[in-house]
């Protein structure tokens, strides 16, 4: 019972100290606005995020209308990525764009926001909510910095998205004709190979349309896709 009774206390102890050190910046007064975000930096150079993440939401709650707010924000939203916090960082992230819309760093938010959500697109199959904001995401930041020091990884993120979302495209009309389901599966292969032409999955799609047009007995149909096939990708082949 005695161990017990030692052991409780010992966590309690343990936790009182954790509840104050997390509260520990909020808790100093004198800080300024330059302290809060100094310090904030410091610990993002030594990967304390959690830490930087106090610091500039310290300063952000103490000095609103200071000129570093825009840039703590901004730090703040990085922190929580690098921390892998992705909806704390969305939010940081969003809340700089919706504040600060005229900052001179709009177009990095958008880039960095673009590799947040890059980061969690999902397989083929599976929702690609994320996938597609991201594409809107790194054409925004396209637009406001076309010739940008990240502007061609931003390029080649569109179109791995694409590529993401075609592929998605192929997994769904292949579920279609597997179910019998040979119109939803034409309507849908002839939408994709409408809106993908640029992607690495356009043989599969089309090829996956004639598939439907077959079963739905469209022959001359299917063999005008299949033509088209043989000349857009020599060699390729196509099974009916």
């Amino acid at each position: 019972m005695r161990r017990t009774l030692h052991l409780l206390a010992i966590l309690t102890a343990a936790a009182s100290v954790f509840l104050s050190c997390s509260g520990k910046v909020a808790k100093q007064t004198g800080l300024t606005d330059s302290d809060l975000f100094s310090r904030g930096q410091q610990r993002m150079a030594k990967k304390s995020y959690n830490k930087a993440i106090e610091h500039f939401q310290v300063l952000l709650e103490r000095f609103p209308t200071s000129p570093l707010a825009p840039r703590a924000q901004l730090a703040l939203a990085d922190a929580h990525m690098e921390n892998k916090d992705n909806v704390e960082a969305e939010v940081g992230y969003d809340d700089f764009l919706r504040l600060y819309p005229a900052n001179d760093n709009v177009p990095y938010a958008l880039f960095r926001k673009g590799e947040l959500l890059f980061r969690q697109m999902s397989k083929p199959g599976r929702d690609q909510t994320k996938t597609i904001e991201a594409i809107r995401i790194y054409r925004l930041f396209l637009g406001k910095s076309p010739s940008g020091p990240h502007a061609v990884t931003a390029a080649k993120r569109v179109a791995e998205l694409r590529n993401r979302l075609a592929d998605n495209e192929v997994v769904v009309v292949s579920h279609y004709i597997t179910r019998r389901k040979y119109d939803s599966a034409e309507a849908r292969a002839r939408r994709a190979v409408a809106d993908y032409p640029d992607t690495t999955s356009l043989p599969s799609l089309m090829s996956l349309l004639a598939q439907a047009l077959d079963r739905e007995g469209k022959k001359e149909e299917a063999a005008e896709v299949r033509k088209s096939l043989r000349e857009k990708f020599p060699g390729r082949g196509d099974k009916k």
